[in-house]
């Protein structure tokens, strides 16, 4: 998912500007929601996630650190997240392989299987 389209989901849901500055409780807490779903959702890396909010990815670590005791302590916030969460995972559609295309993964390991197998007897006859 691109970071753009979740930054302006995160504004809309939490209604502040998580790109903002500001060390307010309520966009710290919603810039804490995007760096979990980005962290799930992609793959990109602690920087790449942080840059696209203006942050560096030590704050992003920091935030993701807190999170949990965020969610346990603070019930109101928990239930916002959760709902955003539901929202945000059901518009995400994962990469479904197609039925050759696992077949053939599932061939491919197959014979990496094999040649493995080869090179640990040829290993032990050494």
């Amino acid at each position: 998912m691109e970071f753009e389209k979740l930054i302006k989901k995160v504004n809309r849901h939490f209604n502040c500007d998580i790109t903002e500055n500001s060390r307010s409780r309520e966009i710290v807490m919603a810039r804490a929601a995007f760096y979990w779903i980005a962290r799930h959702t992609t793959k990109s890396s602690l920087a790449k996630i942080g840059d696209s909010v203006g942050r560096d990815h030590a704050s992003v670590l920091y935030s993701l650190k807190n999170f949990n005791d965020w969610l346990r302590f603070d019930e109101f916030f928990k239930a916002d997240f959760e709902s955003f969460k539901r929202i945000v995972l059901n518009g995400y559609r994962k990469n479904e392989m197609s039925a050759e295309s696992l077949l053939y993964k599932y061939n491919s390991m197959l014979i990496e299987n094999d040649i493995l197998k080869k090179e640990i007897k040829e290993l032990k006859r050494a």
